[in-house]
């Protein structure tokens, strides 16, 4: 079941943040989520697409993204490498005032603050490969100098999230908690206190995807995980993760993933049995 739809970030570094080498080697979606920290994310292979704003937003090799705090998106991923820089916010508070308000725009260019911020992620990726002795001093300095130049030339101030945007996510957090349950538009508007024509026109509007979508991409990827950990018929698992039908349902399943339902159980199958 999907659960975490808000991520409080634990530093791994002694610095304050959250720095790692991300590989994932398969196809792949994670549901809409928010941070309480700034996300950087640069690709070093492969493909990420972040979706939030309204906005789809293709990240490729040698490209980065930033996710500002708050900000509701879902991720859907190729086998890609990648950095990921998380930020807490008690951790920009002495370099920038109402760090919770920056909303980081960011375009993939070749402009000069872009290739920095490039090498700065090659650069914390070199010392945290080597980790010779006082590699933090060097890591603290760069991670600063990175955030310097993401502060200065891809930020621009915005205010609090609107109630529209706070709505939106206390239904995100409920769909996440029940896509299994015979959900629908209408009924989601009622419970919520909207129109359902406009519930549909707003979270189209906020999060770039129809609701009636993320349901199915969220029963999908659940389903994704069933085939990977279980044994169970594919049939069962499709009517309890609420994919009623199963035709749309592996149509759609071979979109996001490029495989069919029975051909990811049997390369699951297979990984088990070498391993």
């Amino acid at each position: 079941m999907v659960e975490e739809h808000h991520e409080n970030v634990v530093a791994n570094l002694d610095i304050g943040v959250r720095f790692y080498r991300s590989v994932v080697t398969t196809n792949g979606y994670v549901p809409f989520h928010w941070h309480s920290s700034i996300e950087v994310v640069c690709v070093l292979a492969g493909e990420l697409r972040f979706n939030f704003s309204g906005e789809m937003h293709v990240v490729g090799p040698h490209q980065f993204m930033v996710v500002s705090s708050g900000v509701i998106h879902d991720v859907t991923n190729t086998p890609n490498r990648a950095y990921v820089l998380q930020i807490p916010l008690p951790f920009m508070t002495p370099y920038v005032a109402h760090a919770d308000q920056l909303h980081f725009c960011v375009t993939p260019d070749d402009s000069p603050a872009y290739r920095q911020v490039v090498r700065d992620f090659e650069g914390l990726g070199a010392l945290i490969q080597q980790q010779k002795v006082g590699y933090l001093f060097d890591m603290g300095a760069l991670v600063l100098h990175l955030l310097k130049v993401l502060v200065v030339d891809f930020t621009e101030e915005t205010g609090p999230a609107t109630q529209v945007t706070s709505n939106l996510k206390n239904l995100i957090v409920y769909v996440n908690a029940h896509y299994r349950q015979p959900l629908t538009v209408h009924g989601l508007a009622r419970q919520f206190g909207y129109n359902a024509n406009y519930l549909s026109r707003i979270f189209k509007e906020q999060v770039g995807i129809t609701l009636i979508d993320y349901l199915y991409k969220i029963r999908l990827n659940a389903l994704y995980h069933d085939l990977q950990t279980t044994d169970r018929p594919i049939g069962e698992l499709l009517t309890q993760e609420g994919l009623t039908n199963p035709r749309t349902a592996r149509r759609l399943f071979k979109t996001l993933y490029n495989r069919l339902p029975v051909q990811v159980r049997a390369a699951a199958r297979k990984h088990k049995a070498e391993n």
